[in-house]
């Protein structure tokens, strides 16, 4: 295999090194009955051992690194496969039993109470479905959004109004702040998306009856909107791979939602496309964290 094929190189050139260290004499006899000039000719035997040992290991640890980062990166693959197949079943249960009960007698009133789930239902489906292309999107780098002028009061507006019943649906309290003129170049459905992951990813670590907060303020050059929760927050050793894809924040704790790992990556891959930028904060010793996301204004409402 190709790691026996390194130890037994690896293992030959220390005792090539070995060799000429502890015949030195012989060497230099040998080299100059084959009419060698050098003097030392046992040093260059040495340095040229010494130089393809460390090329090898150096080699070796590289391709070791390789190794690892792949299988690292292929439990990951494997997790999310089996997150978002659980994520998947879940509406497609309720929506079967919803379907199933439409079968029976019931109420107008039940009826549409079950319409109405169902709806729901295949909503939150539509969104997985959505995230997971938008991931592989943004990874292939390809088909970048077209940008342009986006009004963020009128779209906040509208956004916090149709966002408010669906988190405190989940017993979590919304508040909103839009305090902005500011005319930025993006998408609106980008924007959509990237809200509704910070928003979802706040609802999901927060207990019921917390409280998610956010804030739209002009400053300066840039509109800050500032997304805070009251939930588990974030340790601060993992504040720099929230980001990243297929990971996710507290996957030790029970008896949460796991989700697919793929939320903040997508609110990255976006929010760069739209020449901005994102960040995350968590306090020790204090619940709850807090993403920042910062874009260039573009002008501002009349």
């Amino acid at each position: 295999s190709y790691v026996l094929s390194l130890l037994v190189t690896v293992t030959l050139l220390v005792l090539w090194i070995v060799y000429v260290v502890t015949s030195a004499s012989t060497i230099t006899t040998l080299a100059q009955r084959a009419g060698s000039t050098s003097a030392t000719p046992h040093w260059t035997m040495l340095w040229a051992g010494v130089v393809l040992l460390v090329l090898v290991i150096g080699g070796l640890t590289y391709q070791l690194a390789l190794a690892i980062g792949a299988r690292s990166y292929s439990h990951k693959q494997e997790e999310f496969v089996s997150n978002i197949t659980h994520e998947m079943k879940s509406p497609l249960a309720a929506i079967k039993l919803h379907a199933q009960t439409l079968q029976q007698d019931m109420t107008a009133a039940e009826r549409a109470r079950s319409v109405a789930f169902i709806l729901q239902q295949v909503d939150r489906m539509g969104t997985l479905v959505d995230n997971v292309l938008e991931s592989s999107r943004l990874v292939a780098r390809k088909k970048l959004l077209h940008l342009e002028p986006v009004a963020l009061a009128p779209f906040f507006d509208a956004y916090f109004a149709e966002m408010r019943s669906q988190v405190e649906g989940r017993g979590i309290r919304l508040h909103a702040e839009v305090r902005t003129s500011a005319v930025v170049m993006a998408t609106a459905e980008a924007l959509r998306r990237v809200m509704t992951n910070l928003i979802d990813n706040a609802v999901r670590f927060s207990a019921r009856g917390g409280e998610v907060r956010c804030r739209v303020d002009d400053e300066r050059d840039v509109v800050r909107i500032e997304l805070e929760d009251d939930g588990i927050g974030i340790p601060r050793n993992e504040l720099a791979k929230v980001f990243d894809r297929f990971y996710q924040i507290g996957r030790e704790i029970s008896g949460r939602r796991k989700g697919t790992g793929l939320g903040l990556s997508i609110v990255l891959g976006l929010v760069r496309e739209m020449k901005g930028e994102v960040t995350a904060f968590s306090q020790e010793g204090r619940s709850g964290a807090r993403f920042v996301v910062t874009l260039p204004v573009a002008g501002r409402q009349g």
